[in-house]
């Protein structure tokens, strides 16, 4: 079975990919940024490393024959804020330093974790990979930056490469937007959101795994980028129901106005713009629930046999149970 080098292994993703790749029986070699973060994990090669550092890359890929590459610098919440060069010098150069040390030692697959915003923040219908890409953020420009890079040095022939363009990826973890909005509306802070037509795709993180896998055990040719997404879009009033539910907390039958919502929105960038910090509810926020963001993921499926198993309302009882044990 083949040495797989795991870049990220101690955020959400790489920890639930490198006990899939482990349970498969592959050898994994597991990256991490700095010392300590491994937990002293010993069933697999711990090796540690910022991507920024060429020596350190080519040393942590060498003797492996695939590499997923999950490290970077995410998304910020605040995107007015973002920092274009540390966003470059992290996923375009840390990328870079990658591939450069990947083809050196003569590794097979290279598979790139970049992110559905190279399509820009909202979706105009059901998005696929034939759609141009239109980064709007630092973020998005410098993933999409890194997929040209991946994609260059794949059509030299010297190994196959493709990125994975993913929507939110949940699961059970205590960062990001789910598991404050499961926090917000137990306390009962969150907005009883009215009906939203609008529907954004998203991705369980075992449904992750499973489209890596399936990559890696690829023979058939495949595609430079592929959309990897659940089985179905979920519109976020369907999503706000089903977490009432999952805590027990009635749904409200009375909603907040969609033109209010947008209202309290704009007062949040007036807040934002008079204390200089961002406030629960802005513009942006609101866009982000009532905006749609839909992709399609057809094409793993049919290239790789891509089958997502899991769905958000099958898992709610799973992220409710890990957010009441967090908050312990």
């Amino acid at each position: 079975m083949m040495r797989v080098l795991v870049t990220g292994a101690g955020g959400f993703l790489g920890k639930a990919l490198v006990n899939a790749l482990l349970r498969e029986g592959y050898t994994v070699r597991a990256l991490y940024h700095r010392a300590g973060l491994s937990q002293g994990d010993s069933r697999c090669e711990v090796v540690t490393g910022d991507v920024r550092d060429r020596a350190a890359m080519k040393a942590a890929v060498t003797a492996c024959q695939a590499v997923v590459h999950l490290a970077g610098k995410v998304h910020a919440l605040d995107e007015l804020s973002a920092d274009e060069q540390e966003y470059h010098s992290i996923n375009v150069e840390g990328t870079r330093h990658l591939l450069e040390g990947a083809a050196a030692a003569g590794i097979r697959r290279f598979i790139f974790a970049s992110t559905v915003k190279v399509f820009g923040e909202t979706s105009d219908g059901c998005v696929d990979e034939s759609w141009p890409p239109a980064p709007v953020t630092a973020y998005a420009r410098s993933k999409w930056a890194a997929e040209q890079l991946v994609d260059d040095l794949a059509r030299s022939g010297r190994f196959r490469g493709v990125s994975l363009r993913l929507p939110m990826v949940y699961g059970p973890t205590d960062k990001g937007n789910l598991f404050r909005m499961i926090a917000a509306i137990d306390r009962g802070r969150f907005p009883p959101l009215p009906p939203i037509a609008g529907v954004r795709s998203m991705l369980h993180v075992n449904n992750f795994t499973q489209a890596v896998l399936r990559t890696l055990q690829a023979e058939s040719p495949f595609k430079p980028c592929y959309v990897v997404t659940d089985a179905e879009p979920y519109s976020v009033t369907t999503i706000y129901e089903l977490l009432c539910a999952g805590l027990g907390k009635p749904i409200p039958a009375w909603r907040v106005p969609l033109w209010l919502l947008k209202v309290a929105g704009g007062a949040g960038d007036v807040v934002r713009a008079l204390t200089k910090r961002p406030g629960p509810l802005t513009g942006a926020a609101v866009q982000k629930l009532i905006e749609p963001a839909w992709y399609c993921s057809d094409a793993i499926a049919r290239d790789l046999g891509y089958r997502p198993d899991f769905s958000f309302a099958d898992t709610v009882p799973e992220l409710v149970a890990f957010y009441r044990h967090a908050k312990q």
